[in-house]
């Protein structure tokens, strides 16, 4: 979004202009994304929109490369609009992003933004729609670029997820423990993720995966998890799941695992409440079943920071006694902007 949303940042070119239309754009071709484009932004971002601007215009940050996949494919056109319309400041971006919902009509800043989303000519880019809020427990079908701090009871997570091309992600995991054991490093896991199939007609994505934690730290053997992972919007609910399945050096097929999260935003987007249900299932003995209500929290005006905090809750199964854990995470995703811009 950093990146992304740095955009027409010649909008002030414009904005200080009569209300309604801008100056060489008449009622008869104002219905033109690409007209509206090369008459409010091109001077900024370039006719071809690459980001090379006119020589007579300065700007406080370099204008976006408005045709890159990247930028144009990772938010939602709901978020672009916002931006346009109230200005860089109220996201705590640039202000040579001003707010000009006055100066154009909303109509004419969607097609905007309708017609900057269109320069992607990659197919393949899953659309920023698709990119649900983060739940705890469920793997995220959306391939991201994010750092998280996780816990979970006495467990602590570093994860870092990278995005690779239009579908790919990795992703790496230190994990500690700070327990009665007197070794707090608790492991490592390394994962791939693609993503299968989207839809943005459909609100829908599936991606598939698999995790690999070699026989470090607390761990003595290595350990796989292929996993598929999806989700779903409907009705203004979303619904997100993974299927994984389990196998250990030495032991083969050791279980699989089933989890579920559903979650509808509140206040305008900034809080999710949720709950997810996880159960697993061991090659041997019981399974075990919990719930974990939770609310995701916006935390940057931009949004490109964000935290959860929730409970884990048995809810039945397993041989010994189990008992409620705190949850709780704080992610910040770097490809939208820096950490301690956007505030």
């Amino acid at each position: 979004m950093g990146r992304t949303l740095k955009l027409v940042a010649c909008a002030a070119l414009w904005a200080s202009s009569a209300p309604g239309l801008s100056p060489g754009v008449s009622a008869q071709t104002s219905d033109s994304g690409a007209v509206l484009y090369a008459a409010w932004c091109a001077r900024c971002h370039g006719g071809d929109a690459r980001g090379t601007p006119a020589a007579s215009v300065r700007t406080e940050v370099p204008p976006a490369d408005l045709a890159s996949c990247t930028v144009s494919s990772a938010e939602t056109e709901d978020q672009w609009v916002g931006i346009v319309t109230r200005g860089g400041e109220a996201f705590g971006l640039s202000l040579d992003m001003p707010a000009y919902g006055d100066a154009g009509t909303p109509d004419q800043i969607r097609l905007v933004v309708r017609y900057v989303r269109s320069l992607c000519r990659e197919r393949g880019w899953p659309p920023g729609e698709l990119n649900f809020p983060r739940p705890f427990l469920v793997e995220k079908a959306f391939p991201e670029n994010e750092v998280i701090v996780a816990a979970h009871g006495q467990a602590q997570d570093l994860v870092y997820e990278r995005r690779i091309g239009r579908r790919a992600q990795f992703e790496g995991v230190f994990s500690t423990a700070i327990d009665s054991l007197d070794r707090p490093f608790a492991g490592v896991t390394v994962a791939l993720k693609y993503n299968l199939w989207h839809s943005l007609e459909r609100r829908a994505l599936t991606s598939v995966g698999l995790e690999v934690s070699p026989p470090v730290g607390r761990r003595e053997r290595w350990e796989v998890e292929p996993f598929a992972a999806a989700g779903i919007e409907r009705a203004g609910f979303v619904l997100q799941g993974e299927v994984l399945g389990g196998w250990e050096e030495a032991e083969g097929v050791t279980g699989a695992s089933v989890r579920l999260g559903l979650g509808r935003e509140v206040g305008g987007g900034r809080f999710v409440p949720m709950v997810e249900a996880g159960w697993d299932v061991p090659r041997e003995g019981d399974g075990t079943l919990s719930f974990y209500p939770q609310v995701w929290i916006r935390l940057s005006r931009l949004g490109h920071v964000a935290g959860s905090v929730g409970a884990e809750l048995p809810a039945g199964g397993g041989p010994e006694p189990r008992h409620p854990r705190l949850t709780l995470f704080v992610l910040w995703d770097f490809g939208d902007g820096p950490l301690l811009r956007g505030w």
